[in-house]
């Protein structure tokens, strides 16, 4: 994987992802390329220092366009501000909650996002999804709310937010006619750094509330609801929906198994026993001093025990042993979409692994090197992507339009 970064293959996929989003307004590629061009390789400095800049940019450019009431314009603009302040807030993970900058990057992002919703022509809405004891944030956006419509739910991943899913998925089903609400559960987005919420296992209870919430709009066709599980979501959405029968299909991009093979493949045998048998002095020395080495290793820790809300590495890699549909598959009853990437650098065989074990009625669909699309979540290659998910739910999600 080459993408302006040679020596960096995190900087270079995450350059990629922010990239991808052009399709829908959220990037220009020679803006992302002249950014780059100013960040030294594995400079998280500098990385974040460019890419804020060109959000505060593009903010700036947004409001000019406000201001003479090119709102088309704007709206791309503050699209571009949201894309590139959350890329610059990536590798802050650290401290979450403590870091001033971080949390004024994020806080940015999702502002930037909202005022880009509310000059468009759509209905759009922030909303509070009753769950357990407290809420779940979200957004509902619809270009109708005159009748009942076909619904996205959005679920993200290991580190996607709210706006991200306006990237994803979003974009793409409201030109289709559907509805599209965004959550952030429990270890995502909002949840995570105003409610301290952090992930769980049993992802049913979240999914759970989210289609009960979502039946409770008259927006809503209760017969056609899709829930769009992205990255680590495959895994949520798919364990979710082990109990939660209620949505008309589901897409798991990717399709995850066992998450925490992420994980585990980047460990010898002797280490996974003595984080079994809780040597965690010992581990966390031996990840520290790895962590030197890799910039994606390093944030895909310090990211982890900020989501997990775990102390420790070794610790989180207990926790994530949790994340497995073994013995759970078998209860999927919902019809599935399952993409994989040919050369996904994260879940790299998942998805087969995933549709040996389902007895559901489901589809596997893989795409490689020469459409672009064989990197994890097919970055770069959103049309395509969209087509193969479309295509799938034509057939199966009835529409009146």
């Amino acid at each position: 994987m080459d993408f302006f970064f040679k020596s960096n293959e995190s900087f270079s996929y995450e350059a990629l992802r922010a990239a991808g989003y052009s399709n829908y307004g959220g990037a220009d590629i020679a803006e992302v390329r002249a950014i780059c061009s100013k960040i030294r390789s594995g400079n998280e400095e500098d990385w974040l220092r460019e890419w804020q800049k060109a959000a505060e940019r593009a903010v700036s450019q947004a409001e000019q366009s406000k201001s003479v009431k090119n709102v088309e314009s704007a709206i791309h603009g503050f699209l571009r501000a949201s894309n590139y302040f959350r890329t610059a807030e990536f590798y802050r993970r650290d401290d979450m909650n403590g870091d001033k900058i971080a949390r004024s990057l994020y806080e940015n992002s999702e502002t930037t996002f909202r005022r880009a919703m509310e000059l468009s022509s759509f209905t759009f809405e922030s909303i509070a999804i009753p769950y357990e004891e407290t809420t779940l944030p979200g957004y509902f956006i619809t270009s109708d709310d005159k009748r009942p419509r076909r619904t996205i739910i959005f679920n993200g991943g290991y580190d996607s937010t709210m706006s991200e899913g306006w990237f994803a998925i979003g974009a793409a089903a409201l030109a289709r006619g559907y509805n599209f609400l965004a959550f952030d559960g429990p270890g995502q987005g909002a949840a995570l750094r105003h409610q301290n919420l952090f992930f769980r296992h049993d992802w049913e209870h979240v999914l759970t509330a989210v289609i009960d919430y979502a039946l409770t709009r008259k927006e809503i066709d209760a017969d056609a609801i899709v829930v769009f599980g992205w990255s680590m979501g495959g895994y949520l959405v798919a364990r979710g929906a082990t109990q939660e029968h209620r949505a008309k299909a589901i897409i798991l991009d990717d399709g995850v198994f066992d998450f925490g093979s992420a994980f585990r493949a980047q460990q010898p045998k002797f280490l996974q026993k003595m984080i079994e048998l809780k040597y965690d002095k010992t581990c966390d020395w031996i990840f520290n001093f790895a962590q030197t080495w890799s910039t994606g290793l390093r944030w895909g820790l310090r990211n982890g025990k900020c989501t997990f809300g775990t102390d420790s590495v070794s610790e989180l890699l207990r926790r994530v042993n949790k994340y497995t549909l073994e013995g759970l598959s078998e209860k999927i009853i919902t019809p599935c979409l399952v993409i994989d990437a040919e050369n996904d650098h994260f879940l790299k065989g998942q998805p087969a692994i995933l549709c040996k074990n389902l007895q559901c009625e489901y589809e596997l669909v893989s795409l490689g090197v020469e459409e672009g699309g064989d990197l994890h979540c097919h970055h770069g290659s959103f049309f395509r992507v969209h087509q193969v998910i479309f295509d799938f739910l034509e057939s199966r999600i009835s529409s009146e339009i």
